[in-house]
Order: structure tokens, then C-alpha cells, then sequence
């Protein structure tokens, strides 16, 4: 009898133990499907929101751009600092080189775009007509290639969908049709213009031929001042030896940077009162500061941050596989004289 109650204890303690254990398989089993279906709708949120974002990455237009010479004046290093600027703003996967003012190494800077399958390519070429192998080699890849600030070789025209920039025969014409108001139409000037072979040096060039056209102006001297402040304040120098007091009116200058190097050295000579500085476009807030103060008697304003963002916009769109509205597409670039130079907020140019 004893036995016999102790064995149905024991079978009692046994079941309970059993239950126990099963009911403690079960409980671990319920927590184990809890942390389980966790952790699948975690991962299920993580996938969705890699998935998202590779999404968002694939929908990102990649744009390939050559610049210039990115650190060589304060507008190309505006140009550049907002074209990365905005492209980041924009959602867009920018690659930008700056091949240091060398189209060598610019022609080899275009080739790697290419390798990168970029969507769209921008030049500004460093050289007008070595930049139309370049643009033909865009092309050839079947990518959209555009020309951004600065033309192109007529001869490369063929290869890009269209140009964003300044008119840079406009603008100086604006310039020097000013210098013709102010001065009269029998001034004797000099020039300095800009980078031999530079589309832009070449447009501003004619831009003041067209502006004085019809009147007695006369061009007396043309060299080029290269770009560089310092070698255009040497240029200026040269000329007001060559022509005393009385023999000249007015220096003609391709950009504000050689503007201000022709004044330090009209300054330097005493020759305000009778030589007039004149710059077929700017593109420096510092130098509406120059024109309000009488240094620079005019010039055209040209928005680096303008110009860029524009040229970023046409990129995405022609990596969309947009048309361009038209080939040739002109930025804004009001005259500032010391009249009009309060009137000119940062804003609108």
C-alpha cells in the first residue's frame, strides 16, 4: 500500500513535472514566434527602407562636368563651389574635375566622365577649339553632352545639345556702348583683353567692336592681359607711359579682375581724372563696391551663382531625355554704373 501511494506520488510528480516542462516548452516557444515575428518586421522595415533608398539613389541622375580653372579667379571659384552646392540640394550625383586651366588634361578628365557612364556631360572648355574632340567624344559614347559658361568651337556645335551661359558679345557690347555715352563718340581707348584663345576673350573682343561701331572711337592698343590681375596692372602701366595725359580716355578691360589690376595701376600714375576703367563683364560682388566708388565707371554683372545653378538644371534635363527649349541659352547680365549700382540687389543677379 505504501508502495502503491508512493508510486502514484511519484507518477503525480512525474505528470507535473512533464506538464511543467511542456508548459515551459510552450511558453518558450510563444516568446521565441514574439521575438521571431520582431525580428522579421524589423528586417521587413530595414529592406524597405534600403529598398527606398536604393530607390532614391537609382533615380539620381549622375552629371559629369569639366570646369575651368576652379581656384584661378573669385567667379570660378563661386561657380564651382555652388555647382557642388546645388547638385546636393538637388538630389543630383555630380562628378566634377577641374582640370587647372590645362585642356590636356581637360580632354583626359572628359574620357573618365565617359568611362563613369555619366548621364549627362558639361564642359567649359579651357580651350574653345580642343574641346570640340571632347564633345565628339561624348557623343560618340551616347551620352547628352552641353557646353556650360563658356563656347565652343562653331565647328563642335554639332556635338552638344546646346550651351548655358553669359553672352559675352552682349554684355560687352552693353559695356562699351555705356563707355560711348559717357565719353563721347571721338574717346581714344586701349584694350586688354582676355586668354588668347578663349571663346569668351574672343566674344568680348567683338563685343566692343559692335559697341563702338558707327562712332570716331578709336582702339589704339590690344593685348591680352591673360586673365591675371597682376599682368594686366603691368599692361596698364605700359600704356600710360605710351600714352601721356591728354593722349587716352579709357582702358577697356575683358573682366573685373583685370580691372582692378588697370585702376592700381591708373591709380598709381595720378590718372583718374583722365582715364577711365571700363569691363566688359564682372562677376564679384565686390566689384558693384568699385563701381559705386567711381573706380570702375561701368560693366555688365554676371552671377556665378546664376550661371551655375542654370547649367545644373539643363543637365538634369537633357539626362531626362528633355529637349532644350532653344540652343542657346542666355543668362541675365544688367549694366551697373554708379546710377544703377544701389539698384542691383545680390538677388537678382
Amino acid at each position: 500500500m505504501k508502495k502503491r501511494v508512493l508510486g502514484i506520488i511519484s507518477a503525480v510528480l512525474v505528470g507535473m513535472m512533464l506538464a511543467a516542462g511542456c508548459g515551459s516548452k510552450e511558453s518558450g516557444s510563444a516568446d521565441g514566434q514574439a521575438a521571431s515575428s520582431g525580428t522579421e518586421e524589423a528586417q521587413e522595415q530595414e529592406t524597405k527602407e534600403a529598398e527606398e533608398e536604393s530607390a532614391s539613389s537609382g533615380n539620381a541622375k549622375k552629371i559629369g562636368m569639366v570646369v575651368n580653372y576652379a581656384g584661378q579667379d573669385p567667379y570660378q571659384t563661386s561657380y564651382y563651389d555652388t555647382m557642388v552646392s546645388y547638385a546636393k540640394e538637388q538630389g543630383v550625383d555630380l562628378q566634377i574635375l577641374d582640370p587647372k586651366g590645362d585642356s590636356t588634361t581637360q580632354a583626359n578628365q572628359v574620357q573618365d566622365l565617359i568611362n563613369m557612364k555619366c548621364d549627362c556631360i558639361i564642359i567649359w572648355p579651357v580651350n574653345s577649339e580642343a574641346a570640340v574632340a571632347s564633345a565628339r567624344a561624348v557623343t560618340n559614347a551616347g551620352i547628352p553632352c552641353m557646353t556650360a559658361n563658356t563656347r565652343i568651337s562653331e565647328a563642335g556645335e554639332e556635338f552638344i545639345e546646346c550651351h548655358v551661359g553669359p553672352s559675352c558679345v552682349e554684355e560687352s557690347k552693353q559695356t562699351a556702348q555705356e563707355m560711348v555715352k559717357q565719353l563721347g563718340e571721338d574717346a581714344k581707348i586701349v584694350e586688354i583683353s582676355g586668354p588668347a584663345g578663349y571663346s569668351a576673350a574672343l566674344e568680348r573682343t567683338q563685343g566692343l567692336q559692335e559697341g563702338i561701331e558707327g562712332t570716331n572711337i578709336e582702339i589704339m592698343d590690344s593685348q591680352t592681359g591673360e586673365g591675371n590681375r597682376e599682368k594686366c596692372q603691368q599692361i596698364a602701366e605700359n600704356y600710360l607711359v605710351k600714352y601721356p595725359k591728354g593722349q587716352l580716355d579709357a582702358i577697356f578691360v575683358y573682366d573685373d579682375n583685370g580691372a582692378f589690376g588697370a585702376y592700381n595701376a591708373v591709380e598709381a600714375a595720378g590718372r583718374c581724372d583722365d582715364v577711365k576703367i571700363y569691363a566688359g563683364a564682372s562677376g564679384s560682388y565686390e566689384t558693384l563696391d568699385w563701381v559705386k566708388d567711381g573706380k570702375i565707371a561701368a560693366t555688365v554683372m554676371q552671377s556665378p551663382y546664376y550661371d551655375a545653378e542654370t547649367a545644373l538644371d539643363m543637365a538634369v534635363k537633357l539626362a531626362n531625355g528633355e529637349a532644350p527649349d532653344s540652343f542657346d541659352n542666355d543668362i541675365e547680365t544688367p549694366l551697373a554704373t554708379a546710377e544703377t549700382v544701389d539698384m542691383l540687389e545680390m538677388e537678382e543677379w
